[in-house]
């Protein structure tokens, strides 16, 4: 390979992708091409350990924008929001603690009413006389004698 990698092929190395094998070989052999993407890992390196020292001061930055804001578009907390705050929380840990209550709770047994016990002997009486009853609507035989006709005709 005469020419050296060009940008693609330089982030694809440095990205840790497959190269071409072309691309590939000529990168082992090559020490600028080695040199180029050894310094972008250096650029990347260096960029991730400001990001990870670098903590922002969201209180700071809270402060600075109120103070650029007019006085009466300035939000603060007055005393007495912020004394009503542990309020709310204890308000709502008690509603959540009642909910689970509610959903958890194991509902009580129930207690039989006197008087409105089934018949079970009546109810089973009345179950085998409609079994017993040839004349419930859709059991009965179309013709008589088709049963005997079926049977004849059974190897057809």
């Amino acid at each position: 390979m005469k020419k050296h990698l060009d940008e693609r092929e330089i982030t694809t190395a440095v990205a840790g992708l497959e190269l071409e094998v072309v691309a590939a070989e000529h990168l082992a052999r090559c020490l600028s091409c080695r040199q180029r993407v050894s310094a972008m890992h250096e650029v990347i390196d260096a960029r991730r350990r400001d990001l990870e020292a670098e903590t922002p001061d969201w209180e700071r930055q809270r402060q600075e924008i109120l103070l650029r804001l007019p006085p009466e578009l300035a939000v603060r907390p007055t005393q007495r929001r912020v004394r009503m705050r542990p309020l709310f929380a204890v308000a709502a840990v008690v509603v959540v603690a009642i909910g689970l209550r509610i959903i958890w709770a194991p509902a009580p047994p129930a207690e039989p009413v006197a008087g409105t016990e089934l018949p079970v002997e009546q109810i089973l009486a009345e179950v085998d006389a409609m079994l017993a009853d040839d004349s419930i609507p859709g059991f009965e035989l179309i013709e008589p004698g088709l049963e005997d006709a079926i049977y004849e005709n059974g190897a057809s």
